[in-house]
């Protein structure tokens, strides 16, 4: 969690720059688009933390630390493990308990589909439709605003990997 508030401060203060920019420069559109998108950008990054994290703690929550998830689904009876024979009792208790496919593709998405997130998608579309009808939509500053989450996420993660090592 620490990691995270660290990358949202970062994130806040390039925006603070960008809308200084923006008011320095006198220009609005930029202004419009650039937080429109960043914003939008920041809510689906945040919704899959959220998700993702709530996802993990429910797994802990129930005892699934450290097990291949898929395993049980791929090798739900165990044939691939040159251990004991299965008997039975296990193999029936094995078939009681295996879920479908649809359930165990609902398991995976779960973590990502969350309200924030949703919102944060339906922001970035209702965003865009306002921009084009008004004619300010400008793609250069979208695109811009866009990338710089993932960059910022992906340049903290780089830079925390080397500390990690040193």
């Amino acid at each position: 969690m620490k990691e995270f508030l660290n990358v949202v401060r970062i994130l806040i203060a390039i925006d603070v720059g960008i809308v200084v920019f923006c008011y320095l420069e006198d220009n609005m559109i930029w202004l419009y688009n650039t937080q429109i998108a960043f914003f939008s950008v920041s809510l689906i990054i945040l919704g899959s933390f959220v998700g993702y994290s709530n996802m993990v703690k429910a797994q802990i929550q129930n005892g699934n630390v450290g097990e291949d998830i898929l395993k049980k689904y791929e090798d739900p009876y165990n044939m691939d493990d040159e251990e004991d024979e299965i008997n039975e009792k296990e193999l029936e208790k094995y078939k009681n308990k295996k879920l479908k496919w649809y359930e165990a593709i609902l398991f995976y998405f779960k973590g990502g589909l969350n309200v924030i997130r949703i919102l944060g998608y339906v922001f970035l579309i209702a965003g865009f439709i306002w921009l084009t009808k008004n004619n300010i939509f400008d793609y250069l500053s979208f695109l811009f605003a866009v990338s710089i989450v993932p960059v910022v996420a992906l340049i903290y993660l780089y830079m925390a990997k080397k500390r990690m090592k040193n």
